[in-house]
């Protein structure tokens, strides 16, 4: 099969670190490939990359992947998860999925705009106001559209998961207005929107590499950093933050992905069964989701954190101080616009038309 205009970038995109991981768990990658070609035989081996922590939601969600599409295949399929980046960060596993050498992952979004920036359109301060609203731009247009972003790099799309929104840790200092950023030297992603919101909003941004941030924060390299409670509290970061503003400026979300190769292999009864199992392990990771968070806050309090809660007002401070970001991403990108109605179509609607994981009959789970 030949490759297009687009995955023949992401091969030329390949990094060092790709090539020192594919080195180190080259054995892995040899199987991976010569599953391709002998996908008739009794079993298929399906290795998943993340790097969240075990327990974690997005953890779990992998995890009932695999347990879905072994019980339901008779065990024809044996999935692997290797949870905590052991084969290789989120860029790694994109690109590896992509050229096939690793049958999947679950990234966050950020990482693919690494590859296509109009993943970056959730990103936009304040775009969700609910997460239904979100999971139903998701599982229609909106999702359609991302899905032919990622078919063009060589990826397959099996649902959106949901990562949460982010929130904002600092010590002694509450963040409920834009003025109270004003300086603040604050851990982000590598993302321009998120770089640019924070300029907005008076902060001072400082990219740095994850595992960086905990030394940063008890050093003071950082005086805050920015994440879902997921990645907050399993990180510990409580150890050095002593403050949690619940600002959600930010909704983070990822998709469980596949590669092409991988589901041209399979037979077309195949691919139906991964793609079913797929769709109910994104519908069981944001129900999961939603109910760790609920333990994520006891436990943020349980270790001292002030919680700090922003009124409708508030937030509206910091839509109000970020409106230059969605003009520029409008100005980037022609269909910018379009997006962002794609994104916001059911805006007041999803809790009513959503259907998640405890919809779903009895039977099928």
């Amino acid at each position: 099969m030949k490759a297009n205009g687009k995955v023949k970038s992401v091969v030329k995109s390949l990094s060092i670190s790709l090539l020192l991981c594919l080195l180190v768990v080259a054995g892995i990658f040899a199987k991976e490939r010569s599953n391709l070609s002998q996908v008739n035989e009794d079993e298929i081996v399906v290795r998943i990359g993340h790097v969240a922590a075990e327990g974690t939601p997005i953890d779990l969600g992998c995890l009932k992947f695999k347990e879905l599409l072994e019980e339901r295949s008779g065990n024809k399929f044996d999935v692997r998860v290797y949870p905590n980046g052991q084969l290789g960060g989120d860029r790694q596993s994109i690109e590896s999925v992509a050229l096939g050498y690793l049958t999947g992952s679950l990234p966050g979004a950020g990482a693919i705009a690494g590859f296509e920036p109009r993943f970056m359109v959730s990103d936009l301060p304040f775009l969700y106001k609910e997460k239904e609203d979100a999971f139903m731009a998701f599982d229609n247009e909106l999702g359609g559209r991302l899905d032919t972003y990622l078919s063009d790099l060589g990826i397959h799309s099996l649902g959106y998961c949901d990562t949460g929104y982010r929130y904002i840790t600092t010590n002694g200092i509450e963040i409920k207005k834009p003025e109270d950023l004003k300086g603040i030297k604050i851990r982000t992603m590598e993302n321009p929107i998120h770089i640019d919101s924070f300029i907005a909003w008076g902060a001072s941004p400082t990219p740095m590499n994850f595992s960086e941030v905990f030394t940063g924060l008890q050093q003071g390299a950082v005086d805050a950093q920015e994440n879902p409670l997921q990645i907050t509290i399993s990180s510990r970061f409580y150890e050095v933050q002593d403050t949690l503003s619940l600002t959600g400026h930010f909704y983070a979300y990822g998709p469980l992905i596949v590669g092409q190769q991988f589901m041209e292999s399979l037979s077309e009864e195949d691919r139906q069964l991964v793609n079913e199992c797929g769709r109910e392990a994104v519908l069981y990771e944001r129900y999961i989701s939603e109910k760790m968070e609920e333990e994520y806050l006891e436990e943020a309090k349980s270790n001292g954190m002030n919680l700090v809660e922003l009124t409708p007002e508030e937030k509206n401070a910091f839509i109000e101080s970020a409106s230059d970001v969605y003009e520029d991403f409008y100005k980037q990108y022609a269909d910018g616009k379009d997006l962002v109605e794609l994104a916001r179509q059911y805006e007041g609607e999803g809790k009513e038309l959503y259907k998640g994981y405890e919809d779903l009959e009895e039977g099928d789970k």
